[in-house]
């Protein structure tokens, strides 16, 4: 029981809850703000082991440094906005929330157990999300609505139900060293599979298997006329035959009726329906900000200003784009140099098959992409700071692999 106890009460279970703390936190009706209970929980445990080890990687000077560089340009803003308190607003949020997600992870992850720890923490607590949302979908039975954690978000239980997925697949039933559990992540992926089709979010449906897709014709060479793919794929193929049961069956009985139906108005509604046509009318409009003062933008948290909304929350629904219009070409430079560090070091790391075929290494790949396709059309940097943490932890897996690799 103790030992129990010492793996749940630890800095990377604490994160892991930190960075989720959104899709639950106002569902459970606590007065407490969890964020900032499991942020400062979090703190302690990294300052408890920088005093018992108080060396620090080189790994983190290079994208860290970068980051701050990128602070440097969202403060500069501040003398050309034209609307201060949304960026300040704007501003604290991602200094208080959205930094500490992406510095932690390099005190925080150092091994291998320590980095799985995080990862099955988050594939955890999308599974006790799911099995609470379970009894939901079921009485909603094919009605047309949206089912989220305790009636909360439920964009944000498919999207920590996306990344889950792909956590209790590649990191939990393909990983020889858990398989005394893999009933139980069998039965989790299950539950979790349900939950996500039933509960209405679009995107994250659609990049869990582009992310996988991408994976595969990544991994597949072709030699002398043969083709040759990891062994585990095959595995994959058993485990979705044997899921296919309970998905025909939740199907039948109508729980993703209200998913289908939303692809159906993507698809076949003048201009892919009012979500669709919300996201491009953003789009344009961040372009068209943009085109004001291509080169640094027109201010950190401006786009609300500039779309008519005047509210803090308003974004163009694309990373990108929410960069370009705000901080200019210079700022997505910027933040596209910290991406591609991430980027070399994952590449020279993959070079070596042993570490190329290891769960862990093609699990951050592959939840990586899941995270970065949904950033592409949900979210404003601040809601899309898991994205920052995988960037964080892709640029710390050559020491967690043992194998310095600095670009």
């Amino acid at each position: 029981m103790r030992k129990v106890l010492k793996v749940i009460f630890t800095g990377e279970v604490f994160f892991a809850l930190f960075l989720f703390s959104g899709v639950f936190k106002e569902s459970l009706g606590i007065s407490v703000d969890l964020a900032a209970v499991f942020l400062i929980l979090t703190a302690i445990s990294i300052l408890m082991r920088l005093f018992k080890n108080p060396q620090i990687s080189k790994v983190f000077i290079l994208p860290v440094t970068i980051y701050l560089i990128f602070i440097g340009l969202i403060f500069l803003s501040f003398f050309y906005t034209p609307n201060l308190a949304l960026t300040q607003d704007k501003t604290v949020k991602l200094v208080l929330l959205t930094t500490p997600a992406f510095i932690f992870p390099f005190f925080l992850f150092k091994t291998k157990q320590s980095l799985t720890r995080f990862l099955i923490s988050i594939s955890s607590i999308a599974t006790v999300m799911a099995l609470f949302s379970l009894p939901m979908i079921f009485q909603r039975g094919s009605e047309i609505s949206f089912v989220g954690f305790n009636d909360g978000n439920y964009l944000g239980l498919a999207r920590v139900g996306g990344i889950g997925l792909v956590i209790l697949l590649f990191l939990g039933v393909l990983n020889e060293n858990l398989k005394k559990y893999r009933l139980i992540f069998l039965a989790s992926i299950a539950v979790v599979l349900i939950s996500l089709l039933g509960s209405g979010g679009r995107m994250p449906i659609i990049a869990v298997p582009i992310a996988l897709f991408l994976t595969v014709v990544s991994s597949i060479k072709i030699k002398n006329g043969e083709i040759k793919y990891p062994k585990y794929y095959n595995k994959i193929a058993v485990i979705f035959g044997v899921l296919f049961v309970p998905l025909i069956w939740a199907y039948q009985k109508g729980y993703f009726n209200s998913v289908i139906f939303r692809f159906e108005v993507l698809l076949n509604s003048s201009g892919g329906g009012a979500s669709a046509s919300a996201r491009t009318d953003r789009f344009n409009a961040a372009i068209e900000l943009w085109k004001g003062n291509f080169l640094i933008g027109n201010g950190f948290g401006s786009f609300g200003e500039y779309y008519g909304s005047n509210i803090v929350h308003d974004y163009p629904h694309n990373l990108f784009l929410e960069l370009l219009s705000e901080l200019g070409l210079v700022g997505l430079l910027v933040f596209g140099a910290l991406l591609l560090v991430a980027l070399i070091r994952f590449i020279k790391l993959g070079k070596m098959k042993d570490i190329r075929n290891n769960n862990l290494y093609v699990t951050v790949a592959i939840a990586f992409l899941v995270i970065f396709i949904n950033s592409m059309v949900s979210g404003d940097i601040n809601g899309n700071r898991i994205m920052l943490t995988f960037v964080s932890i892709i640029c710390v897996l050559p020491l967690i692999f043992k194998n310095e690799v600095t670009p």
